[in-house]
C-alpha cells in the first residue's frame, strides 16, 4: 500500500503543527505526514539558538502529552504559557498555537494565559483564549484531520511565507 495514502484522519495535532496550518495547508499536510525538512535549514537552525539562548532564567520546554511549550512563566497568580519565535511575520500563526496549549491546558482544568515572545525584536505580544478563538481553533482541528486524510496534499498557494519556507523546493521544484 502506498505509504501516503495509508494515513489515518486520527494524526495527533501538536502546536507546531497548528501554525502550520495558519501558515500553509500545504505544509501543514507534509509535517502532519512526517515529511520534514532537513533540521540543518538555517532559519531552523537559527529558530533553535534563539530558544535556547533567551529567557535562560525561566522554565523551558514543558512536555505535556502531544505538547511541547516553549516556557511557562508564573506572574502574580496567572500562568503564562509563552511561544518563542524568531519574528513577527507568522503572528496570527503563532496566536493560535498559544490558543492551541492554552485550550489543551484548559481540557485539564487549567485556566492559563499566553504570551508570544520575539526577542530579536524585544516584543511581547499578550495572549487569552477568547471564546471565539476558541470556536475557531476547533473548526480549525475538525478541517486539519480532514486534510491529514486527503491522499494528496493540497494546491501550492504562493504567499509572503513561500521564499523562507524549508519547503519552498517541494512546491516549486
Amino acid at each position: 500500500m502506498n505509504e501516503l495514502k495509508s494515513y489515518s484522519k486520527d494524526v495527533n495535532i501538536n502546536g507546531n503543527l497548528v501554525n502550520a496550518y495558519f501558515i500553509c495547508k500545504r505544509k501543514f499536510w507534509l509535517y502532519a505526514r512526517q515529511l520534514n525538512p532537513s533540521p540543518n535549514i538555517d532559519l531552523l537552525l537559527l529558530g533553535r539558538l534563539i530558544s535556547e539562548n533567551t529567557y535562560s532564567r525561566e522554565k523551558k520546554e514543558i512536555f505535556l502529552d502531544i505538547i511541547k511549550i516553549d516556557l511557562v512563566k508564573k506572574l502574580d497568580q496567572n500562568i503564562i504559557v509563552c511561544e518563542v519565535k524568531k519574528s513577527s511575520k507568522g503572528l496570527e500563526a503563532a496566536k493560535m498555537q498559544v490558543a492551541f496549549y492554552l485550550l489543551k491546558l484548559k481540557e485539564r482544568g487549567i485556566n492559563a494565559k499566553g504570551e508570544i515572545l520575539i526577542p530579536k525584536e524585544k516584543k511581547i505580544v499578550p495572549f487569552e483564549l477568547t471564546d471565539d478563538i476558541e470556536t475557531l481553533l476547533v473548526n480549525s482541528i475538525k478541517d486539519m484531520q480532514n486534510l491529514t486524510a486527503q491522499e494528496i496534499p493540497p494546491p501550492v498557494v504562493k504567499t509572503s511565507f513561500c521564499k523562507n519556507c524549508a519547503f519552498v523546493e517541494f512546491c516549486y521544484a
